[in-house]
């Protein structure tokens, strides 16, 4: 434990929650967290990120409530549902975005008042988007967390109709036995897997597997059937799989990757390695967290395109890709990079504007580093990215992330407020992955050092 030793688990009352505790999520389980926020019956925001693959969970509460479960580049956010459901188009959710964007209104209520979908309708997906992210983070043994205090402003007014933590809990064990082994049963990702009927199937005799054969009566992507039935992944599946097996249904890959060559990674050299060791051992004592090391790294820009670029310039294996629909906007992306024999790099490029203020600072307040990246002298955008860093820094959070400037276009820039690390950068579409992955890790350690 970090912060607050007298966490009320450790006193035998659940309910005795401080201000703010912060510590492993190997030594109070992500079940107990949550079962001591909602004993408290206070407004609290629950942080948790997985130590191996980085990613993180944002849960707020109200009076023990939840009332939003938020979890960046999962691919499963409401309005992407609704387009897979067909309740949304493309089109529209851009639009939607958009219109969020600049107002600042939430897409809740942006959905019931510019779309036909009723309030019981959008209600429905934002809590069967909660249950499927709460039970990823239930399974998760180890990592971090922070609870706090936390007067929120829209995410606070909603509230989620989920099932007790017990259910839920019981549900994350079943699911986290059963799902590996289903989908290494699949020909392709679930992103990738098309579902039709076979040809002169008798349809199936139950009920599930009858609505799964009517919904196919065109071909579907998983991702597509999931949505429209509301199911969750691993008994879908099975679901899929047994009627696939019956001769029901064929299930086949959209594409195809093909093979290339076996990297280690953008370095592929034991250097990169010993750099990711040395930056854990000053920043947060040698913690990698198993064989392979990682740091979770978030880059935020005021430019929307300029952080995804960058992110993506560095690579990373396709199959470790969030899958995004071209067509749509893109204010996540997230990639894993291999930068050495057992040391990666697990990259979100964050587009701030799209995001509720409990679900950036949960990002910015439990990451490794902030990027912040800088493409022009103009003061307003300094400003802006000071704003983040501020975030980061001070957002109820006892965890302070490395930070990073980076100045596109240029060696430096001033800064008004130096970050504790600057890299120049001329030209993100001319720099060699290798050298960017070796640059940055250069400035991380740089950070890490004058922390230390």
């Amino acid at each position: 434990m970090a912060e607050e030793r007298g966490f009320g688990i450790a006193r035998g009352a659940l309910g005795e929650v401080p201000r703010k505790v912060t510590g492993s999520l190997a030594v109070l389980g992500p079940g107990v967290l949550l079962q001591a926020a909602r004993a408290a019956k206070r407004d609290l925001r629950l942080s948790m990120r997985q130590q191996d693959s980085g990613q993180v969970v944002v849960l707020v509460f109200r009076r023990g409530e939840p009332t939003m479960v938020f979890s960046p580049g999962d691919g499963r956010s409401v309005g992407e549902m609704l387009v897979a459901a067909g309740l949304l188009d493309q089109v529209q959710l851009a639009r939607l975005l958009e219109e969020r964007r600049t107002s600042s209104i939430s897409l809740e209520r942006l959905l019931t008042e510019r779309t036909p979908l009723t309030h019981d309708m959008v209600q429905r997906f934002l809590d069967f988007q909660a249950r499927l992210r709460l039970l990823d983070a239930l399974s998760w043994q180890q990592g971090f967390f922070e609870l706090a205090e936390y007067a929120g402003g829209g995410e606070t007014t909603y509230r989620l109709q989920l099932p007790s933590i017990e259910a839920l809990q019981n549900r994350a064990k079943s699911r986290a036995t059963r799902l590996p082994g289903l989908l290494g049963r699949l020909p392709a990702p679930p992103a990738h897997g098309v579902v039709r009927r076979r040809r002169g199937a008798d349809p199936p005799v139950t009920a599930l597997g009858r609505e799964i054969y009517e919904l196919v009566a065109k071909p579907l992507l998983l991702p597509q059937l999931m949505a429209r039935l509301l199911v969750d992944d691993d008994v879908l599946l099975e679901a899929v799989l047994d009627l696939v097996a019956a001769k029901a249904l064929v299930i086949y890959p959209r594409l195809e990757l093909a093979p290339g060559p076996r990297r280690e990674g953008v370095t592929g050299d034991l250097w990169a390695s010993q750099m990711v060791e040395e930056v854990l051992r000053r920043f947060r004592g040698g913690d990698g967290g198993g064989l392979v090391r990682g740091l979770w790294i978030v880059v935020v820009a005021c430019r929307s395109d300029e952080a995804a670029r960058l992110v993506s310039r560095l690579g990373g294996e396709p199959e470790e890709l969030i899958f995004r629909n071209s067509e749509a906007p893109v204010a996540l992306l997230a990639r894993s990079v291999a930068v050495g024999p057992n040391a990666r790099l697990h990259l979100l490029a964050l587009q701030p504007d799209v995001l509720s203020p409990a679900a950036l600072a949960g990002i910015l307040g439990r990451c490794d580093a902030v990027v912040l990246l800088r493409g022009s002298a103009n003061a307003e955008e300094e400003h802006q990215l000071a704003k983040l860093r501020q975030v980061a820094e001070g957002a109820g959070f006892g965890w302070r992330p490395l930070i990073v400037g980076v100045d596109l276009g240029a060696t430096f820039r001033p800064w008004e407020e130096y970050p504790e690390a600057v890299l120049g950068i001329p030209s993100i579409g001319e720099a060699e992955p290798q050298w960017l992955a070796k640059r940055l890790l250069e400035a991380l350690l740089a950070a890490a050092a004058a922390r230390h």
